[in-house]
């Protein structure tokens, strides 16, 4: 998302194969345009955008301090792991 000067204030985008099921990752607000709902308008319009492409999951991960946030974008919290090479 950019501002009225065309500048970056926002960003993020859904990952995967683009078949059932997409990865959100990397929503950013420019700290001067947080608490705004710009992150929140950004959420919804890469949610639409996955409804649009038919893709019928999309999972996020996030620290538990932005967990409202998710869920009142519609996101249901659930438990996961991660596994990482070492």
């Amino acid at each position: 998302m950019r501002n009225d000067h065309n500048t970056l204030i926002a960003f993020g985008y859904i990952t995967g194969p683009g078949i059932e099921h997409g990865y959100m990752e990397d929503i950013m607000v420019h700290p001067a345009y947080q608490k705004q709902g710009i992150g929140k308008a950004l959420v919804q319009a890469l949610l639409q955008e996955a409804k649009n492409r038919k893709i019928a999951m999309v999972t996020v991960t996030y620290q538990e301090k932005h967990s409202l946030f998710y869920q009142d974008s519609g996101f249901t919290p659930c438990p996961g792991g991660i596994w990482r090479l070492e």
